[in-house]
């Protein structure tokens, strides 16, 4: 009731919560204040521990609207970099922020994701969601067209064919002209300079339109500016329309909101904060791999994903005894590192004998596995064994079919029949998004192998 008369509104924006000192806990951002700030008070809402300890703690809440949900984004990394909020640090999983790279040092500027910070190039973040800054950095390319390329080479890139780079990887543009079109106007606005931007578009458009005067109608001069203006204009409409219309943070609250409906269909006791994916890639048991994606809040982790190349049976057990293979190794990196022995490292083959070191993996809430009944009974014994209580699923085609029209259907421990969810269900949807991804991830794996044994 209290946060209903507090009238926050339904646009983007980022909220922050105080507590009693007047120091902020936790700043956020939204496509819609409304609905995200009342979801926390939801009875429906399930949290986590740390969660709980917030809510108890806020007793104030502030929010800024923005024009648009990439500035909420851009002004969320502001104010955490700036705050430095409690809550901010304990609820992101301990997982390394990500920062967007204009990598000035290359031959060709671009702009890239990373978790790493070097001496070279431009900077901008923090941010908290993968998801929120690729879907961010696809709507910035609709504006400025930047190219990946990062070298000149013989012929324009793909991005080129569909008018998503200028040319300048084939040198169809000069760096100077580059730069100026599309690297600065990107660095401005990623600096929270979008009105100066707009506002350079505008005085060039003036001063064009000042000038145009001087020429005689029809002539080559007056239709060259006459189409530069235009071309202004037109830029200046898509900047406002595109920036207006991207939507980049509901598709991180839709994975979100996932997670919770997958929880409330399985009847998990938590919502699962780490899902982990296992899928086997083999061709008659040859090159055999295994892979594990990880997602984490609806998002897939690639920083967690591993690949186990199968070291037993090749070309002899099946994809059942090869999963097991996989999960029995996978979780030997789940014992609690209590000896300098297992302490950091990856899982190297011990030279005398004994462990080898072991790199520390945390647990995941919810594991789930493409395969049938056979593949869930092989996860559950390797689970009983390492006396682990974990939620687990497998989902399947059925016998033959592997369209995308084919229903899914999922096992359960214990249930006789599998269950089967409608196609528009958000937590079948991110089962699949699991699924899918795991067996991409194998498949690669597997043909990187393959191509290697061919070419020896």
């Amino acid at each position: 009731e209290d946060i209903k008369k507090l009238n926050i509104p339904s646009t983007p924006g980022v909220y922050q919560f105080y507590n009693d000192t007047g120091k902020i806990i936790y700043i956020g951002k939204a496509s819609s204040l409304k609905s995200r700030v009342s979801s926390y008070w939801q009875k429906s809402a399930t949290h986590s521990p740390a969660k709980f300890s917030m809510l108890k703690q806020i007793t104030e809440i502030k929010w800024v609207e923005t024009g648009n949900e990439i500035e909420a984004l851009l002004l969320e990394s502001n104010l955490i970099k700036k705050h430095k909020p409690p809550f901010n640090i304990v609820m992101r999983d301990d997982k390394r922020y990500i920062y967007i790279k204009i990598s000035l040092e290359d031959e060709i500027p671009t702009v890239l994701i990373t978790r790493k910070v070097d001496k070279s190039g431009k900077y901008y973040g923090p941010f908290v969601s993968t998801t929120a800054v690729r879907e961010t950095l696809k709507t910035i390319r609709k504006i400025w067209p930047y190219c990946s390329a990062r070298k000149l080479q013989k012929k324009p890139c793909f991005h080129y064919q569909i008018n998503l780079c200028y040319g300048i990887c084939a040198g169809l543009i000069s760096r100077k002209e580059y730069m100026d079109k599309v690297i600065k106007p990107i660095m401005l606005f990623f600096e929270g300079k979008k009105d100066k931007t707009i506002k350079n578009y505008e005085l060039r458009i003036k001063n064009l339109e000042s000038g145009i005067m001087n020429y005689e109608s029809g002539s080559e001069e007056y239709e060259k500016t006459e189409n530069e203006i235009n071309s202004l204009k037109y830029k200046l409409i898509n900047i406002r329309r595109v920036l207006d219309h991207a939507n980049i943070l509901g598709l991180e609250e839709k994975y979100a909101n996932d997670v919770i409906e997958l929880a409330k269909v399985l009847g998990l006791k938590i919502v699962p904060a780490r899902i982990e994916g296992y899928d086997i890639a083999n061709i008659f048991g040859r090159e055999a791999v295994g892979s594990m994606v990880v997602f984490s809040g609806g998002e897939p982790d690639k920083d967690e994903y591993r690949k186990f190349k199968i070291k037993i049976g090749q070309g002899e057990a099946n994809d059942i005894r090869m999963l097991k293979e996989v999960l029995e190794r996978r979780f030997k990196h789940s014992l609690t590192p209590l000896t300098p022995l297992l302490k950091g490292g990856v899982e190297n083959p011990p030279s005398k004998g004994g462990l080898g070191r072991l790199e520390f993996w945390p647990l995941p809430d919810l594991i789930i596995i493409d395969g049938g009944k056979g593949q869930l009974n092989a996860a559950l014994s390797v689970l009983k064994k390492a006396k682990l209580d974990i939620p687990v699923i497998s989902i399947s085609k059925g016998e033959g079919l592997r369209s995308a029209g084919a229903p899914d259907k999922l096992f359960f421990p214990g249930e006789k029949k599998p269950l089967e969810l409608p196609l528009a269900s958000p937590a079948l949807h991110l089962i699949k998004r699991v699924r899918d991804e795991a067996h991409r991830f194998a498949i690669i794996y597997h043909r990187n192998l393959r191509s290697k044994r061919l070419n020896h």
